[in-house]
């Protein structure tokens, strides 16, 4: 599981040539998602692609609706790739697929945190999370930058063919993310999560981002974790109704999430928490490790990503060779961002083991 570094994507342009470049420079990591989510899909959902493709079909008028270039732009990654649009939307649509058809055993998810000025050694927020996922995306993960004059440039860690994920933007606002699983999550089709994840980096502030994303008829509940250069820092729990978000504010100058609701009326029942109940020490255990220091350096936020606390589901996950292999997850990468510096520091693979990266974003 130890890489040296994701591949870098660089794209340019309107939507349409932007979608290309990305289809065409990243087509061998996009053929690799799709035959790894057919896998995927078929383990947890029981699934065959055609019906995959049939009903991630369904979200392309409400993905039009909501962020028309989004839309141009996955047509674009298709063609470039030589791939069907369909395919695309399956992969941009793959949370809603398993989490609201699947019957197994849902997998492990993210930890993440979020330091304001007060609280870090740089005087700047610093945003941080493990992404944690199937073990196939250490073969499709890697670092889309975009460049372009129609919003915010913006880099984002990735899996191939997918719109965004944690990233951050030259206005300054940086995202991280959590999967949530309410007892609402019946597969309604909605904007998807990972187009929201995308519509917050095409936004100019922080708070721009979090009313997008409660404004969405949104398909899925999701954590975001939103900061910008401003010292603006909100984490909003959602769920798939009109009044489903909850917005968390810092406490003591941080916030920090898991994949379970810290909100308990907005769901009957927490599925996450009850299937890994996990959750709930990780997120113990990267609240009292950030508690042990008044202030905290970038260096001391990326031992924080590799505590191992409550192994093999700690904050630093290594696979468990005791699950199902298509059901065996691990942290693949460890992302930390200065919001102010425009900086993205990346471990690609376990924190504890990985070298980490740096990357600046020019400002606006």
């Amino acid at each position: 599981m130890h890489r040296t570094s994701f591949p870098v994507v660089r794209v340019a342009g309107p939507p349409a040539d932007r979608g290309k470049q990305y289809g065409l420079l990243a087509r061998t990591r996009i053929h690799r998602s799709i035959s790894a989510y057919q896998r995927v899909f078929e383990h947890y959902a029981g699934w065959d692609w055609t019906t995959v493709r049939a009903h991630a079909a369904g979200y392309r008028d409400v993905i039009g609706d909501f962020a028309p270039a989004s839309l141009i732009e996955m047509r674009g990654i298709a063609e470039g790739a030589g791939v069907d649009v369909e395919e695309i939307l399956a992969l941009n649509t793959r949370s809603e697929i398993m989490f609201h058809a699947g019957n197994k055993d849902i997998p492990h998810e993210c930890t993440s945190l979020t330091l304001l000025p007060e609280r870090s050694a740089t005087g700047t927020t610093l945003l941080a999370q493990n992404w944690d996922w199937l073990l196939h995306s250490m073969d499709t993960a890697m670092l889309l930058e975009v460049t372009r004059d129609d919003g915010p440039s913006f880099v984002t860690l990735v899996e191939a063919g997918l719109l965004a994920k944690v990233g951050m933007n030259d206005a300054g606002v940086g995202l991280c993310t959590n999967t949530l699983v309410s007892d609402g999550d019946e597969g309604r089709i909605g904007v998807p999560y990972h187009v929201l994840l995308r519509a917050a980096l095409d936004s100019t502030s922080g708070r721009e981002a979090a009313e997008t994303i409660t404004g969405a008829e949104r398909a899925l509940s999701a954590n975001y974790l939103i900061a910008d250069d401003t010292g603006f820092a909100a984490d909003l729990e959602t769920a798939p109704r009109a009044d489903g978000v909850r917005v968390l504010t810092p406490v003591e100058g941080q916030i920090t999430h898991a994949n379970h609701f810290r909100s308990t009326d907005l769901t009957g029942e927490d599925l996450y928490a009850r299937r890994k109940p996990h959750t709930l020490t990780r997120l113990r255990n990267v609240t009292e490790s950030l508690s042990e220091r008044p202030s905290l350096s970038v260096d001391d936020v990326k031992k924080v990503l590799a505590d191992h606390q409550d192994s093999p589901s700690s904050v630093c996950q290594h696979p468990n060779e005791d699950m199902h292999e298509r059901e065996r997850t691990a942290t693949i990468a460890g992302v930390i961002m200065d919001v102010s510096g425009r900086t993205m520091h990346l471990a690609a693979g376990r924190p504890c083991v990985a070298r980490w990266e740096t990357r600046t974003l020019a400002p606006r």
